[in-house]
């Protein structure tokens, strides 16, 4: 399958395209700095240097694929943005990157007919939001976040409203663990541990690229307590 990630050099965004790759797909990674990939490094990988806020690039990025995986955000640091700029510290995209990036992915994949995309939101967005424990929500507020989930939320709603076979993945605290291949995935909010690893993520968005699951859902993925380590993928 032709896939196309937006986000590719992002920490999540990366390890699906690279996980996607290995899976046997036809992978572009789209960023605007594809220069932390190296196609020698990962044959096959195609890279392609572009915006998601330039409504042509991501034309041009869309045009031909079977479908799309959407992994943008900022990855700056959320208490650097707050206090960074009395030090001369600059954000590295505009604050709603999601909600204008994926208005433009939107449109382009509409214009080019295709359908399939997969995008990684937050839980604790839209179908999750009144699920979030108190110490979740301390956590957020703590961390200052409250920009970037309003950026999820607005993203959220595009993407409800699109008309594509769409899927909504909200994992929760994201790692660098190890690939564990135990989660849990529910379109009915529950969760598990409050953290699940970034190769399971992309794991889970394999899966369900070649399966087609989810179509019209929002999916919550934790990673399964040690008390069901015995069990492997369920859904709820």
């Amino acid at each position: 399958m032709k896939v196309v990630v937006f986000g590719a050099t992002g920490k999540a965004g990366r390890t699906i395209a690279l996980n996607l790759l290995a899976a046997g797909h036809d992978v572009t990674a789209f960023a605007r700095d594809p220069a932390h990939f190296s196609a020698r490094t990962y044959p096959g990988l195609r890279l392609l240097q572009g915006d998601a806020l330039n409504a042509a690039d991501v034309a041009a990025a869309v045009a031909g694929q079977d479908a799309v995986v959407v992994s943008l955000g900022d990855s700056t640091n959320p208490v650097v943005l707050k206090f960074g700029a009395r030090f001369g510290v600059k954000r590295s995209t505009v604050p709603n990157i999601c909600e204008l990036g994926t208005q433009n992915i939107i449109s382009a994949m509409q214009a080019a007919s295709v359908k399939r995309l997969i995008c990684i939101s937050s839980y604790g967005v839209g179908d999750t939001r009144d699920q979030l424990s108190t110490v979740y929500r301390l956590w957020f507020q703590a961390l200052q976040l409250a920009e970037q989930l309003a950026d999820k939320e607005q993203q959220e709603r595009l993407v409800k409203q699109s008309g594509l076979d769409w899927t909504l993945v909200q994992p929760v605290g994201l790692t660098d663990g190890a690939a564990t291949g135990r989660w849990l995935a529910s379109t009915t909010g529950g969760r598990r541990k409050r953290t699940v690893s970034r190769v399971d993520l992309a794991d889970f968005v394999a899966q369900i690229l070649s399966s087609g699951q989810y179509g019209g859902e929002t999916v919550v993925l934790s990673q399964l307590t040690i008390s069901e380590r015995d069990f492997v993928p369920q859904t709820a």
